[in-house]
């Protein structure tokens, strides 16, 4: 990486949001920054500036600045500070983003006002990005969490704020789901621990769409509950059994599409290895009396065969060549109905015969896939007046597997929230998957 450097005495680091007069002229320029923009980056009063995202914008203006006058910071530059010094409203620390903005920034001339120019888009752009996408990659936390982080538009934010001020921008990119404004304001209460699981929540928020969708459903994993959303408000809200810590329900988007009823169920190979066949060495009945078929390969057109034709003790469980499938019926583990959102993780939502685990009060059973309570109420609610229980009670008389597709695909968000906000008073969840403490680690540092 090509660098150049600055070098200027009694800078002072660790400068806030105070001291700061504009300077006359809130499009004042300051000097321009062509001289200092070569190379990939710019070490400057001990940080390094990252040229290449800034080329564009200050190419586009001939490298005129925006926040920076003659006399050092203009109205645009005194705005910005302000704004950057406030980050700790939105749970971010102010000194990522001005620790290297001297206190004399007023007398500062040619190059050096030039750099300091370049550090201030930096850290807008920086702040910005933090506060859309959040401080951390999702995936970084852990690999079943399956969110791409949005991508930081710098040379239209920076355009954006030369036209209406950093403030401007800075709040359209903040998130404006309720749930995410309702913790900022209970983090101005908040201290030590209770503070902390606060700020790594609103960080989750930030990893979400902007737009979760008109309507849309939402899973809170660490809550064991799904809601539908209709334009804001709570349609619906019902009891979830999620994924056991070491099978953990994944986070990511999707949209619901079809609901299957009278359901089959292919057993996952990993599930046939390790559960099924224990269970077959000792009794090959198994699969006829849970009303199971078994194929000879895992091809969709692969024929059935006679369990009781196998040695089920030469089977290899981590390789398991055969495709088991459970019909439909009663004990089946699907129940009576899943609701399908198209997945390359093969996660859906579905009934179960297991009931009594709804009564639990930390209800993660499953391998991965979120069982619903009460799911034939669920259905209706999901499809509306198009599909009313007498609807669903002819379908499931038949016992043949039937797939009812959604109008209107329907986005669907598998959260993990461990502190929510209802009537101003926030509710504290437990940390079921330990996803709270990986994120912790990389926003505060170990411990």
């Amino acid at each position: 990486m090509r660098q150049i450097t600055i070098t200027r005495r009694n800078f002072v680091s660790g400068v806030l949001a105070t001291g700061f007069a504009a300077a006359s002229g809130q499009y004042a320029q300051a000097a321009n920054v062509t001289s200092v923009m070569r190379g990939d980056a710019l070490k400057w009063n001990g940080t390094v500036v990252d040229l290449d995202p800034l080329k564009k914008y200050y190419r586009g203006r001939l490298g005129k600045g925006i926040w920076t006058g003659s006399k050092g910071l203009n109205k645009r530059g005194a705005e910005l500070v302000k704004v950057l010094g406030a980050a700790g409203a939105d749970g971010l620390d102010p000194r990522k983003y001005l620790s290297a903005l001297p206190k004399n920034i007023q007398s500062l001339s040619g190059k050096d006002l030039a750099a300091a120019e370049l550090y201030l888009s930096q850290s807008f752009w920086k702040y910005g990005r933090d506060i859309s996408a959040g401080r951390t990659t999702p995936s970084v936390t852990e690999p079943d969490i399956i969110i791409s982080r949005k991508k930081a538009d710098v040379s239209g934010w920076l355009k954006a704020a030369s036209r209406s001020g950093a403030n401007k921008v800075i709040g359209q990119l903040r998130p404006s789901h309720p749930q995410y404004l309702a913790l900022r304001k209970a983090l101005t209460r908040a201290k030590g621990a209770k503070a902390r699981q606060i700020i790594v929540n609103m960080e989750r928020w930030r990893w979400l769409p902007r737009d979760l969708g008109k309507r849309h459903v939402l899973v809170n994993q660490a809550a064991f509950e799904m809601m539908i959303y209709d334009k804001g408000k709570a349609q619906d809200r019902r009891r979830v059994v999620v994924g056991k810590p070491y099978h953990k329900t994944p986070m990511f988007s999707h949209t619901l599409q079809y609901a299957e009823f009278n359901p089959t169920w292919t057993v996952p190979r990993s599930i046939a290895g390790n559960e099924i066949l224990p269970k077959l060495r000792k009794d090959p009945s198994y699969l006829e009396r849970n009303n199971y078929k078994v194929y000879t390969s895992w091809k969709a057109d692969a024929p059935a065969m006679n369990p009781h034709s196998v040695d089920w003790h030469a089977v290899n469980s981590k390789k398991f060549p055969f495709r088991i499938v459970q019909q439909p019926g009663k004990g089946n583990a699907l129940g009576q109905v899943k609701f399908m959102l198209p997945n390359r993780l093969n996660i859906y939502l579905h009934d179960t015969p297991s009931k009594q685990l709804f009564n639990e009060r930390s209800r993660a059973f499953s391998h991965g896939c979120i069982r619903v309570h009460k799911p034939l109420e669920f259905a209706e609610k999901l499809f509306g007046g198009s599909l009313n229980q007498s609807k669903i009670s002819k379908i499931l008389a038949s016992p043949e597997t039937q797939r009812v597709n959604l109008k209107n695909h329907l986005p669907i968000h598998l959260a993990y929230f461990t502190a929510w906000v209802e009537g101003g008073k926030v509710t504290y969840h437990k940390d079921v998957y330990g996803r709270d403490k990986l994120v912790g680690n990389i926003l505060f540092g170990r411990a």
